[in-house]
C-alpha cells in the first residue's frame, strides 16, 4: 500500500507544479499585457488565482488523507474532518468559479458566438459535479465509520 500512496503523492506533487506554473503564466500574461485591461479580465485573473490557491489547499488535504491511509486510519473521525474540509473547499471553488461567467458572456458577445456561453456553463458545472461526488463519498465514509463502531 505504501508504494501506491507514494505514486499518488508523486502525482499530486506534479499537479502542484502544474498549478503553480499555470498561475505564474497567468500573472505574466496579465501584468505584461500592453492593451487596456478590462474589468472582465481583472475578474478572470482573480477568479483563476483564487481557484488555484483553493486547489492547492485541496491537494494539501489530499496529502493528509494519504498519510492517514499509510497509518491505516482512513475510517476515523480525522479522515472525516479532512473529507469535510475538501468538500467545503470544492464548494468554494464551484461558487467562486461562477465569476468566470462574465468572461464567457463578453467573449461570446465580441466574437458573436452564443455557443461559447453554453460552453462556459458546461465548464462551470464541473466543480459542482465534483462537489456532489465528494458529498457521496463523505456519506459512504460516515457509514463505514458507523459500521466499524458496531461490535
Amino acid at each position: 500500500m505504501f508504494k501506491k500512496t507514494n505514486i499518488l503523492r508523486l502525482s499530486l506533487s506534479f499537479l502542484v507544479v502544474i498549478l503553480l506554473f499555470f498561475g505564474f503564466l497567468i500573472g505574466i500574461q496579465f501584468f505584461t499585457a500592453e492593451v487596456d485591461i478590462l474589468f472582465v479580465q481583472y475578474l478572470l485573473a482573480a477568479v483563476l488565482w483564487i481557484d488555484m490557491i483553493l486547489g492547492l489547499l485541496i491537494i494539501f488535504s489530499l496529502f493528509q488523507m494519504l498519510s492517514l491511509i499509510d497509518k491505516d486510519e482512513i475510517f476515523t473521525s480525522r479522515a472525516l474532518l479532512v473529507m469535510t474540509r475538501i468538500q467545503k473547499l470544492i464548494l468554494a471553488i464551484a461558487v467562486i468559479s461562477l465569476g468566470l461567467m462574465p468572461f464567457f458572456v463578453t467573449v461570446a458577445h465580441l466574437d458573436d458566438a452564443p455557443g461559447f456561453v453554453l460552453f462556459g456553463v458546461g465548464i462551470l458545472f464541473i466543480p459542482f459535479a465534483i462537489y456532489f461526488l465528494v458529498l457521496v463519498l463523505k456519506d459512504i465514509l460516515i457509514k463505514a465509520i458507523d459500521l466499524q463502531k458496531i461490535p
